[in-house]
């Protein structure tokens, strides 16, 4: 026979009854004017149909929820404010199936706790806090990684470039790369060919002899000009483990 073409439910997710659970003990913990749940989707047909069936599966435990459009990837977001869910949304649910880093963004972004099933393997539900990376761009707002920035030079024979680590004054001599992360206690790890390792609070790239472009978790952002400011942004992603 065939494979079925009907579109997959959320019966048919794993973990989607534990995440059903945990959605109506939190619901009752929102405040009323901001008890709505959004159910951030995912960018393909298959991912919006997982997302429309989780919803069905909320409506009939009596939840209130929305379907909300995906945070753009970087270099596609026009300005901070882009896609603001309503004022009523109070917690985002992530739908098992569609990749998680979207509602991670989303709820990074927007400073909203996110509903997600824990991976296999792990024990216990419970909330947890990240920190991410704040991206300060020079007249383009604020950006975000959840795990990595990276400035890649896009010359062939690239040139200084000027940076301020917390407070010291450091130029590089060859400004090929800089790899940037988080300790996950408030600091950021700075990695380039010239000094190695470095733990700071903030980055500043101050100035710089040639083009660079801004990677943000491994996506290609465009090209960027100092100054930009990087620091680690404490516990802003907040996460509910079901």
């Amino acid at each position: 026979m065939p494979p079925s073409s009907s579109p997959p439910t959320a019966h048919h997710i794993t973990g989607v009854d534990r995440l059903l659970t945990a959605a109506v003990r939190l619901s009752g913990t929102l405040p009323a004017t901001r008890s709505t749940l959004g159910v951030v989707r995912g960018r393909h047909q298959s991912e919006r149909e997982r997302t429309s069936a989780l919803r069905a599966r909320l409506a009939e435990r009596g939840l209130p929820s929305l379907e909300l459009s995906p945070v753009p990837e970087p270099g596609e977001r026009a300005g901070a404010q882009h896609g603001l869910p309503p004022r009523s949304v109070g917690l985002l649910v992530h739908t098992p199936g569609v990749r998680p880093e979207h509602a991670m963004r989303a709820a990074a972004l927007w400073r909203l706790p996110l509903l997600i099933d824990r991976p296999d393997g792990m024990a216990g539900a419970g909330a947890c806090r990240r920190d991410v990376i704040g991206i300060h761009l020079a007249g383009r707002g604020y950006e975000l990684a959840l795990r990595q920035a990276d400035l890649v030079s896009l010359n062939t024979d690239p040139g200084p470039i000027r940076l301020i680590l917390d407070n010291e004054k450091i130029t590089m001599p060859d400004g090929r790369r800089l790899a940037v992360t988080t300790t996950g206690s408030g600091l950021l790890e700075v990695r380039a060919e010239p000094f190695g390792l470095r733990r700071v609070r903030r980055l500043r790239f101050e100035r710089a002899w040639g083009a660079h472009r801004l990677d943000v978790d491994g996506v290609p952002m465009g090209e960027v000009r100092a100054p930009l400011r990087m620091e680690a942004d404490p516990g802003r992603l907040h996460m509910v483990r079901a």
